[in-house]
């Protein structure tokens, strides 16, 4: 990889890591969205590398939080969510060899939608969601978790309308996001398409993220959660139109 795109890429990286630190989403779509735009690397190469500085960031916080985690949705989340996941990365593969076009706008769809799903902040049900419900969230969030890496923001909204605590809900999204990036690294190193270069590119993305993720912390943004998370969505919109214009 050439360095002005290296620099580019561990750009974009630091930008999706700090945005999700003070927004608390949008890693894997700032990251997919600025490297598809500018042509520095394909989608299936960038979705490998997302997928592992996104377990890494995952098994990071999730260490502290795991006896707050909903053992039953995550489960169901996790029953309905692999399968697909596998579905996803096979259609990654189809479009990527056959219609790069379907894939980039495809990508530029699920930009746009799952920045409005994050901006959204739903009211919670008086009682949990059936099972069924669950199983099929966890698919949908799957099958775009195979495509793009980014199984994100069907989850986020869905375990956001449960009645759980915070703490609960922010655990068990961490505890779905981690078996799924497990199991897509599990099934594309079985495929043998991890390479060494997407090795390296993660291994110099995640020192990165965890600077970028302290400096969130440390120095967030002068605005409220509001105005953040209206940054964070108009973000995405930019990334979403432009992929479609181009």
């Amino acid at each position: 990889m050439e360095l002005p795109v290296l620099i580019a890429f561990l750009a974009a990286v630091g930008i999706g890591a700090y945005v999700q630190t003070v927004a608390g989403f949008a890693l894997g779509l700032i990251v997919m969205g600025s490297v598809t735009i500018f042509h520095l690397v394909p989608v299936a190469f960038t979705a490998v590398v997302i997928s592992i500085i996104s377990l890494f960031n995952t098994l990071l916080t999730l260490y502290r939080r795991h006896h707050h985690i909903e053992r039953r949705t995550a489960a169901l989340a996790c029953v309905g969510m692999l399968p697909a996941i596998v579905a996803g990365v096979l259609i990654l593969d189809a479009l990527s060899t056959r219609s790069v076009q379907t894939l980039h706008t495809l990508l530029a769809v699920f930009i746009l939608v799952g920045g409005t799903l994050l901006m959204l902040k739903p009211h919670p049900h008086a009682r949990p969601s059936r099972s069924w419900v669950t199983l099929s969230m966890g698919a949908i969030a799957g099958l775009f978790g195979g495509l793009f890496s980014t199984a994100g923001p069907p989850m986020v909204y869905y375990l956001y309308r449960q009645p759980y605590a915070i703490a609960t809900v922010r655990a068990t999204l961490l505890t779905v996001f981690s078996i799924a990036t497990t199991a897509r690294i599990a099934f594309i190193t079985a495929q043998g398409a991890i390479t060494m270069d997407m090795l390296r590119l993660s291994a110099l993305s995640v020192p990165v993220v965890i600077v970028m993720t302290m400096l969130g912390r440390r120095f967030p943004p002068p605005l409220s959660d509001v105005n953040m998370r209206r940054f964070a969505f108009g973000l995405l919109v930019v990334l979403g139109l432009a992929l479609l214009l181009t």
